[in-house]
């Protein structure tokens, strides 16, 4: 076992808090082709806490919770993680 394995093993949960907004743009043409103009944002799963060993692993759970609907497109999902 190296010591970063040994580490991991032993590494408390955190608390973070979590929140996925989602934004929205017009697309459009002019002279200098296609363009998209930012339009809104929505927040789409509340601000939310967590207990976790690190950043990577609140990601990967929120990332499941994203509706489908905006799933589809995920640049224009953005998750927001602070850790406490």
């Amino acid at each position: 076992i190296t010591d970063f394995q040994e580490k991991g093993k032993d590494m408390k949960k955190r608390l973070f808090q979590y929140a996925v907004i989602v934004h929205t743009y017009e697309e459009g043409t002019n002279s200098g082709g296609n363009f998209k103009n930012y339009k809104d944002s929505q927040m789409v799963v509340e601000p939310t806490n967590i207990l976790a060993k690190d950043e990577k692993e609140v990601v990967f759970k929120v990332t499941r919770l994203i509706p489908a609907e905006h799933a589809s497109d995920p640049d224009n999902v953005e998750i927001l993680v602070r850790n406490f």
